[in-house]
């Protein structure tokens, strides 16, 4: 039975949604807060942003997903507890790391708290049986033989991540050219290439072939 699925990824002015349906992919974009209507219509979702946060300690998901990045680690950040999130990006820096020092003896990246907004936007979506956690780095390393990429700011990362795509998009009877120059003027193209590759981890969980970590166990979990 065809699915609708989505890949989706953030960007500057929101979020760029990468739409396979009917063995066609398509373009949508919007606004950190339009994200719900514009996904109304979809049957499994995968998305890159922390879903599914706790209350005090660290994700296991995410130090075991770092591992596996081995030394490109820092590409993920640790997502912090609920609350620490929750005082938001313009809080007082001194406030935000002692609560997250309470509740998890560590402090908390700027990058993390940039997010904040799109990540508790995000989770309160839930509960959504059609919402995963994809890492699109990691997906470019199955996809590409399990070595993760070159920097994707790069042009031999870029070009890396566009040779990984291809093949499967060959299927389809794309590429990521023609995806490209489809795309919305305004999306960067290490956005969109990591929206595609969401999209191909999305498609490999419908298919019970994705990689999960932790490879066992409840929510929160992260995809590729």
């Amino acid at each position: 039975m065809n699915q609708a699925l989505a890949g989706i990824d953030g960007y500057a002015k929101g979020w760029v949604i990468a739409v396979l349906d009917d063995q066609h992919i398509t373009w949508r974009t919007c606004t950190i807060n339009e994200l719900r209507h514009n996904v109304a219509d979809l049957e499994l979702i995968g998305i890159d942003i922390p879903i599914h946060l706790v209350d005090t300690g660290w994700r296991t998901c995410d130090q075991e997903t770092k591992k596996a990045l081995g030394k490109f680690g820092s590409r993920l950040f640790m997502t912090p507890p609920r609350a620490v999130l929750e005082l938001g990006f313009h809080a007082p820096n001194e406030t935000v790391q002692a609560l997250s020092l309470e509740l998890t003896g560590q402090g908390v990246s700027r990058q993390a708290m940039a997010l904040s907004e799109r990540i508790l936007g995000v989770n309160a979506m839930l509960p959504d049986p059609r919402l995963y956690e994809v890492f699109p780095e990691l997906v470019f390393a199955a996809l590409d033989g399990g070595d993760v990429m070159p920097s994707k700011k790069s042009a031999a990362g870029a070009g890396a991540r566009i040779r990984a795509l291809d093949p499967w998009l060959t299927t389809l009877g794309t590429s990521c050219a023609l995806l490209m120059k489809n795309c919305p003027p305004d999306v960067p193209v290490d956005d969109a290439l990591d929206a595609l590759a969401t999209l191909a981890g999305t498609l490999r969980i419908s298919k019970g072939v994705a990689q999960r970590w932790p490879a066992q166990g409840e929510v929160p979990t992260i995809w590729t």
